[in-house]
C-alpha cells in the first residue's frame, strides 16, 4: 500500500470510529455536518472518497474532535491533539510551561 492509500484508509477508519463514538447514525452525522446526502458519509468511511478539508472540518466538529486529530500519525495521539486544538490560550500557556520543564529525553519524537 502506498503512503496515500494508508492515510486514506486510516482517515476512513477514524471517521467511522469518531461518528460511532459521538453516538451518531450516518444520517444524523450528515445533518450535523451540513451534508445533504448521507451516502457521502458512507463513502468517506469506506475510503471510496476522501472528504475535502472543509468537509473534514465540519465532520470533526460534528464528532467533537478536530481535523488534526483525525489526521494524526498515531491513534494514541488523537485525544492529545484534539485537546490541544480545542484548548484556550491559558490552557495552551500552561501546556507550554509543562513541556518546557520536561527533560530533553522525554520530548523525543516518540519513535524511540
Amino acid at each position: 500500500m502506498t503512503a496515500q492509500e494508508l492515510l486514506s484508509a486510516r482517515l476512513a477508519r477514524r471517521l467511522r470510529e469518531a461518528r460511532v463514538q459521538a453516538g451518531l447514525t450516518v444520517r444524523e452525522a450528515a445533518v450535523q455536518a451540513g451534508i445533504s446526502n448521507h451516502t457521502l458519509i458512507v463513502k468517506y468511511e469506506n475510503g471510496a472518497v476522501a472528504p475535502p478539508l472543509d468537509r473534514l472540518h465540519d465532520l470533526a466538529r460534528a464528532y467533537g474532535t478536530t481535523p488534526a486529530a483525525l489526521l494524526a500519525e498515531h491513534d494514541a495521539a488523537m485525544p492529545v491533539i484534539a485537546a490541544i486544538d480545542q484548548a484556550d490560550s491559558a490552557q495552551l500557556a500552561h501546556l507550554a510551561v509543562a513541556l518546557e520543564s520536561l527533560p530533553a529525553s522525554e520530548q523525543g519524537s516518540g519513535s524511540e
